[in-house]
């Protein structure tokens, strides 16, 4: 039996100066596995030089799944497209040296169709 959650998804609005963000919301269907959330991150927070995100889903759950890393203002400082060989071991490991992230806060997606689960990440 499926089991199904629902991520509310919310930006929010603030202006800085003269810059302004637009907020939006919305319900996101995602699915649940009988051993609990289908995604997660380790460590988080960060404070070496990688994270890990873990995957409890298979291919012919989730085909042509992605993994984005947005930036506070929503922009995608990051994607990368799980392989096969990524969900026969359930990890990936990504260094931030080489994806160029700095300390901050970040939002991490896990997208596949229509489905997307997004975790907050934070690098010290």
């Amino acid at each position: 039996m499926k089991k199904y959650i629902l991520i509310v998804s919310t930006i929010l609005i603030c202006s800085v100066g003269s810059h302004k963000l637009l907020a939006h919301s919305k319900l996101m269907p995602f699915f649940m596995g009988d051993q609990g959330p289908l995604f997660s991150i380790n460590p988080n927070p960060v404070t070496g030089s990688y994270f890990t995100v873990n995957i409890r889903f298979s291919d012919s759950q989730f085909p042509d799944a992605a993994i984005l890393v947005n930036d506070v203002l929503g922009k995608i400082v990051y994607s990368y497209t799980i392989r096969k060989t990524d969900y026969a071991t359930g990890q990936i490991r990504i260094d931030l040296d080489e994806v160029k992230l700095g300390k901050g806060l970040y939002f991490v997606q896990i997208k596949s169709g229509s489905s997307t689960k997004t975790l907050k990440l934070a690098i010290r």
